[in-house]
């Protein structure tokens, strides 16, 4: 894991980078630049009629929206110590899914017909719906769980979309409405480009979830076999998810917490931890409040976190001590890894099945038959959705189960189709 890879400093030979500095300073060179590049060929009015708004945003972005976002440590001062821009894993493996997927979608589409003007105004719709159908999913099923108190804070974390939480299913649905609706548009045959952009999207997949590993989220339940399993640093969601259950202190627990349902509280077991503090099996784990004691500094930005915890049991609070803590989660199912290796595989299979599958939709139905499977299997290992209506099966399982109908359906259409003119590979 490491959410941060590293940080555009706050500064440079004493004059900040963001705001009124080096960044803005390089943008007014480079507008400067392009003037004087095509002042040959447009009027000084007309260059500013054209890209005038570009620069304004790409100003205003500079001087307002990135210093808002800058990492900042507390010093004892109001602001705390500005550390710089981070550069998130999460991010650059977001980006760099972007840029295959769009070099996988070109090569297919221009196969299947399509003009690169067409396939850019097709990508623009589809990237731009499809991110905000991953993030408006994440938010609406974690909003109890974002950062912050009043609605302004929240809808702040909402936006913070290089830092996680991006749903797949919720991109699919996105991609696939704005695909529907460009093809409408456009009068373009709308399953023959489904199977052209199908592989590009396990791709972006493959290195989604490289992301997802680096920033920690979407990980798998304990590991207590001799299967593959990976074990997080303090601070990552598994680690905190660890220390409130009370198994990263050796407490097995039957249920998870509940404060508003006293039926729920979690019997503790025997564990090392529990023993040394006179706690026997069957006494009442109420819960465990973590805090951080140390981590990052000015001189030390990415320094990991230390944690203590106050655990409660029946009537009684125990404190536990940083060096009572683990500084590692308990090893768990890497699923994040197995779904990048999925997605990886399912880009190549669809890719190579575009050549043999001739009749459109073919493709895209076997893609969603397949990434279906793989998921339902890979939620059985995670452990960060609970099952819904009523079942163990979590959302993404059943929403996988209506997506494999939906792709068997599609294959048996196309089977009655006429077959392509055309090669799409």
């Amino acid at each position: 894991m490491r959410q941060t890879l590293f940080f555009i400093p706050h500064a440079f030979l004493g004059i900040p980078v963001l705001g009124f500095g080096w960044a803005l300073g390089g943008l007014i060179l480079i507008a400067i630049a392009m003037i004087v590049t095509l002042r040959k060929k447009q009027s000084l009015s007309s260059l500013l009629q054209d890209q005038g708004v570009v620069w304004a945003v790409a100003a205003a972005i500079i001087l307002f929206l990135l210093p808002q976002i800058e990492t900042r440590i507390p010093d004892g001062t109001p602001m705390g110590w500005p550390v710089g821009l981070p550069v998130r894993g999460y991010g650059v493996m977001l980006m760099l899914g972007v840029v295959s997927a769009m070099a996988i979608a070109m090569h297919r589409c221009k196969r299947a017909g399509i003009s690169q003007e067409s396939f850019f105004s097709l990508a623009t719709w589809v990237i731009v719906a499809g991110l905000f159908g991953a993030r408006l999913f994440y938010v609406v099923q974690k909003w109890s769980e974002l950062d912050g108190q009043s609605l302004s804070q929240k809808i702040w974390s909402a936006l913070k979309v290089t830092e996680g939480g991006l749903v797949v299913y919720g991109s699919v649905i996105g991609g696939l409405i704005a695909a529907v609706l460009w093809s409408r548009k456009n009068r373009a045959p709308l399953l023959a480009i489904a199977d052209a952009i199908t592989p590009a999207f396990f791709i972006g997949l493959a290195f989604g979830r490289v992301g997802c590993l680096l920033n920690g989220c979407c990980y798998g339940g304990i590991c207590e076999s001799n299967l593959p399993s990976i074990a997080f640093p303090a601070g990552s969601p598994a680690y905190i998810d660890q220390i409130r259950s009370g198994k990263l202190l050796g407490m097995v627990t039957d249920q998870p917490p509940s404060p508003i349902s006293p039926q729920s509280v979690r019997v503790v077991r025997e564990s090392t931890w529990a023993a040394q503090n006179g706690i026997a099996s069957g006494q009442m784990l109420l819960s465990v409040d973590e805090t951080a004691v140390d981590g990052p500094t000015p001189s030390e930005p990415l320094a990991p976190l230390v944690f203590e915890a106050e655990v409660k049991i029946d009537d009684r609070t125990y404190q536990v001590p940083s060096s009572e803590i683990p500084a590692q989660s308990i090893r768990v199912h890497p699923s994040q890894i197995y779904a990048a290796v999925s997605g990886a595989v399912l880009c190549l299979w669809t890719f190579l099945l575009g050549a043999i599958a001739l009749r459109p939709g073919f493709v895209v139905g076997a893609g969603l038959v397949a990434y279906g499977v793989f998921r339902v299997m890979e939620e059985f290992i995670r452990v960060d959705e609970a099952g819904q209506f009523g079942t163990s099966l979590s959302i993404a399982q059943w929403i996988s189960l209506a997506g494999i109908m939906l792709g068997a359906g599609l294959m048996i259409y196309s089977r009655r189709r006429a077959p392509l003119n055309h090669l799409v590979a």
